[in-house]
């Protein structure tokens, strides 16, 4: 292969490194941002594609997100602004801006359904991040467990109910999950509670996601994680997933 070529190569894969975006959706009555997202291509229009579609195919759809678009469609006759905030980068570059953007708008009730990349390394007030440098990591327990990363904001909307914060409604497979008992709640990556879990099941109101019923763990011998940090194989980056399994260390 001549270096022309190769350098030509080179430069078409550094492009296509780069296709990602993050975009926002914009209520064009109020002006307020009402959904934060990544992608390439066309991303940025499949939502109100998918809104439309279920419009004049007389079907529901309950995501906040896509019931807002068809407020703005079928009541406003408006259509839904879509902003493109950055673009240009890697996967990873838009992971991190977008879940900066989210954390931007905590008090505009985000449709999202989870926490954007990074959760537990989100907006916190100095003071609270100082704290957190001097807080120990635990040790990994000997049991199976699945870390549950909640944002600060969305739990502030659920009136600080970490139960019904943590449950619902998770992106995942209900046949590997029924095989953990114990779920690990975890705010700015400090384990807030932990919970046995009852049963898991299908969401009622999000569809194909996941919820748990379960109560707060009362078994000492693992509860001594609680108010400790994750170990760091769940917060390094890469690890864009707000619902984590247990990791052997060698993984």
């Amino acid at each position: 292969m001549s270096t022309a070529m190769y350098d030509d190569e080179c430069q078409t894969s550094k492009k296509n490194d780069r296709e990602y975006y993050v975009y926002r959706l914009v209520d064009p009555n109020t002006g307020h941002t009402f959904y934060v997202g990544k992608g390439k291509g066309d991303r940025v229009f499949q939502h109100v594609k998918e809104a439309n579609r279920l419009i004049s195919a007389n079907e529901d759809e309950n995501s906040l997100k896509i019931q807002q678009i068809k407020q703005i469609t079928e009541s406003d006759k408006k259509e839904v602004i879509h902003i493109i905030h950055r673009w240009g980068m890697t996967e990873n570059e838009a992971l991190e801006v977008e879940a900066a953007l989210i954390d931007v708008y905590p008090g505009l009730s985000l449709t999202n359904i989870q926490s954007g990349y990074g959760a537990d390394r989100g907006m916190i007030s100095a003071d609270k991040w100082r704290e957190m440098q001097e807080i120990a990591v635990y040790e990994e327990p000997e049991v199976d467990y699945i870390i549950i990363k909640i944002r600060e904001e969305i739990l502030r909307n659920d009136n600080y109910d970490i139960y019904y914060t943590t449950k619902k409604a998770w992106n995942a497979k209900l046949s590997t999950a029924s095989k953990y008992k114990y779920v690990f709640s975890v705010v700015n990556g400090i384990v807030k509670e932990v919970f046995e879990v009852s049963g898991w099941y299908k969401s009622v109101i999000y569809g194909e996601r996941i919820e748990f019923e379960g109560v707060p763990c009362k078994e000492e011998w693992i509860k001594q994680v609680i108010g400790k940090k994750i170990p760091e194989k769940y917060r390094k980056r890469g690890l864009a997933n707000p619902f984590l399994y247990k990791k052997s260390d060698s993984e």
